[in-house]
C-alpha cells in the first residue's frame, strides 16, 4: 500500500502559479538540480542554490517520498578550458581538483548525498545517443562545415519546436528581431543553439557520427537527467539564471528527442543573493567564496542565512544580513542552552501551577510543529518556520519565568520537547538547531568580536587596502592568478570586500 504525503504546494515557474506537487508515480519523487561547472571555488550564491536543493532534498524524505535526486557537475566547458590553458594543465586536471574543492564546501555546509552525483564527460554515449534522436526526428541538423574544423557542429531548430519560450515566457519573434542572441551564418535561425561542437585543436574532444567535438551545454543536462530518472521527471530546481536559455533549451531537446511531454512537471527556481544590490558573479567580481565564508561564520550560520529567507526571494548580502543572523542564532542557542539544563535535571518536584503552565506549553509544542509543517508544505516558506519556532521560543521563556518553574516533572519534559522541535522539525529541514549550545553561542562571541575589531580602530586602512589591491593586480598581469586569489582572500578575512569592473578594482569594508 502507497503511503500517503500530505498536501505540498509548490510554485511552478513554467505556470507562474502555486500548485499541488502531484508526482507521477504515487510516493516516489523524482528530482534534478543543476550543479556548479567546475572551473573555480564556488561563490556562496552558488552555495545557496545548492542548498536550497537539499532542503527540498530534506523535506520531500521528511514527508515519506522515495527521492531519487540527481545532481551533476559541468566538467567539460569553455570556462574549463580558459582556465585550464591559464595554468597550463589539461581540462580533465582542473574539473577533478574543482569537483573535489566543491564537495568539500558541500560537506562543510552539511548537504546531505544525492542519490546520483553525476559528470557530464561520464555520459558521452547518452548526449550522442540524444542527439541521434533528434536528428532522426527532424528537429536537428547538421550544419555546414567551416575550415579549420575537424568535425560538424549539430544545431537544434527553434522552428521545428512548437512552444519554445513556454517557460521562460520570452517573445521568441521579440528576441530574433533584436539580436539578442549570438548569429552565425550556420544558423537557419538566430536562436538554434548547439547541440555538439566540432572539436578545436587543443581542446578536449570525443568520436562522434559527426566527427571529433564535444558536446553543447544544454544537451548535458537533458541527458544526465534521462540516464537516471528517465524521459520524464517531476521536478526541476535551479537558479533563476537558467530558466532562459537552459532550462528553456532543455526543454525543446528532451521533448523533441522523445516525444513524452512535459519532460518536468514542476520548475522550482532559487533567486540571486546579491552584494551591494547587484547580482553576485564572479563576471562582475563581486563575489564571495563559499569556503571562505563557511570557515570564518561556520555551517549552521550559513545556513541560517541562506536558508532563512525564501527560496524565490532576493537576499541582499551584507552588514544587516549578518547582524540579523548573529541575532537570530543567538535566540536559538540561548533557548537550547536552558533547555538542556532543564531536561537533564535528575530530580524535580511537582507544582500544580507550574506543572498546568507546562501542560500549555506542550500544546503549543504540538500546534507550532504543525504550523511549521504547514509552512514548509506551503513552497517552503522558511521564513514562516522560523518565526513559528521564535513564538515558542518566547513561550518557553515565559513558562520559565512562572514560580519554581524550572525544577519541576512537566518542566523536563517542556525542555526536551522544545529540542525536539529544534532539532528535528527545522533542524531536519534545514539542519538549523541542531548544534552544541556551549559551541555555537561561542562561535557567535567570536565572531561578533571579529567584526568588531574589522570594523573598529584595528581594520585595514585605505593605504593598506590601496597597495593590495595594487599586489593583486600586479599578480593578476603577470598570469600568477593563484597570487591574486590569495590577496583577495585575506582582504576579505579582513573584512574588505573588493569588486573589479572596467573601470578598476572597487572596494568596501564588510
Amino acid at each position: 500500500m502507497t503511503r500517503p504525503i500530505r498536501e505540498i504546494k509548490v510554485t511552478n515557474t513554467l505556470s507562474g502559479k502555486k500548485e499541488i506537487l502531484e508526482t507521477r508515480v504515487p510516493g516516489k519523487l523524482s528530482m534534478y538540480s543543476c550543479g556548479p561547472t567546475v572551473y573555480n571555488f564556488i561563490h556562496i550564491g552558488n552555495l545557496r542554490a545548492a542548498l536550497v536543493a537539499d532542503q527540498f532534498f530534506r523535506y520531500f524524505k521528511k514527508v515519506g517520498y522515495d527521492v531519487t535526486f540527481v545532481r551533476n557537475f559541468t566538467d567539460v566547458d569553455d570556462k574549463i578550458i580558459k582556465k585550464a590553458n591559464e595554468e597550463k594543465l589539461t581540462s580533465d586536471e582542473i574539473a577533478k581538483r574543482y569537483i573535489i574543492e566543491v564537495e568539500k564546501d558541500y560537506a562543510l555546509a552539511g548537504l546531505h548525498e544525492p542519490t546520483h552525483k553525476t559528470k557530464v564527460t561520464e555520459h558521452m554515449p547518452e548526449i550522442i545517443g540524444m542527439i541521434e534522436k533528434i536528428i532522426a526526428n527532424g528537429k536537428a541538423y547538421v550544419a555546414e562545415k567551416s575550415a579549420g574544423e575537424e568535425g560538424y557542429e549539430v544545431l537544434f531548430s527553434i522552428s521545428s519546436f512548437e512552444g519554445y519560450g513556454k517557460l521562460s515566457h520570452k517573445n521568441i519573434d521579440d528576441l530574433v528581431a533584436g539580436h539578442r542572441v549570438e548569429v552565425s551564418e550556420k544558423k537557419h535561425n538566430p536562436l538554434d543553439f548547439t547541440l555538439w561542437k566540432p572539436a578545436k585543436p587543443g581542446e578536449p574532444s570525443w568520436d562522434s557520427p559527426w566527427g571529433k567535438g564535444r558536446p553543447g551545454w544544454h544537451i548535458e543536462c537533458s541527458a544526465m537527467a534521462g540516464k537516471w530518472l528517465g524521459d520524464q521527471m517531476d521536478l526541476h530546481h535551479g537558479g533563476e539564471d537558467l530558466v532562459f536559455p537552459h532550462h528553456e533549451n532543455e526543454i525543446a531537446q528532451s521533448e523533441a528527442c522523445t516525444g513524452h511531454a512535459p519532460y518536468v512537471k514542476y520548475w522550482l527556481h532559487s533567486a540571486f543573493l546579491n552584494m551591494g544590490k547587484e547580482k553576485m558573479s564572479k563576471s562582475l567580481g563581486n563575489v564571495l567564496g563559499a569556503r571562505d565564508f563557511l570557515v570564518r561564520f561556520g555551517t549552521e550560520f550559513t545556513r541560517y542565512l541562506l536558508l532563512s529567507v525564501h527560496y524565490r526571494s532576493i537576499i541582499d548580502f551584507g552588514d544587516e544580513a549578518i547582524e540579523h543572523t548573529l541575532i537570530a542564532l543567538h535566540r536559538i542557542y540561548e533557548a537550547k542552552a536552558k533547555a538542556l539544563q532543564i531536561s537533564q535535571l535528575k530530580m524535580a518536584m511537582p507544582d500544580l501551577r507550574a506543572e498546568s503552565a507546562w501542560g500549555s506549553f506542550m500544546s503549543e509544542c504540538e500546534a507550532v510543529r504543525r504550523e511549521m509543517d504547514d509552512h514548509f508544505a506551503n513552497d517552503f516558506n522558511t521564513a514562516g518556520a522560523v518565526a513559528s519556532l521564535f513564538t515558542l521560543i518566547r513561550s518557553f521563556n515565559r513558562t520559565l519565568a512562572e514560580p519554581r518553574a524550572s525544577a519541576t516533572p512537566s518542566a523536563i519534559l517542556g525542555a526536551q520537547e522544545l529540542i525536539k522541535v529544534m532539532e528535528m522539525d527545522l533542524g531536519d529541514v534545514l539542519g538549523i538547531g541542531r548544534g552544541n549550545p556551549e559551541k555555537m553561542l561561542a562561535d557567535l562571541e567570536r565572531i561578533k568580536a571579529e567584526r568588531a575589531t574589522a570594523s573598529g580602530t584595528l581594520r585595514m586602512t585605505e593605504d593598506e587596502i590601496k597597495a593590495a589591491i595594487q599586489a593583486r593586480a600586479d599578480a593578476r598581469k603577470a598570469k600568477d592568478f593563484a597570487q591574486g586569489d590569495r590577496i583577495r582572500k585575506d582582504l576579505e578575512s579582513k573584512g574588505v570586500m573588493i569588486k573589479d569592473s572596467p573601470q578598476g578594482t572597487a572596494w568596501e569594508y564588510i
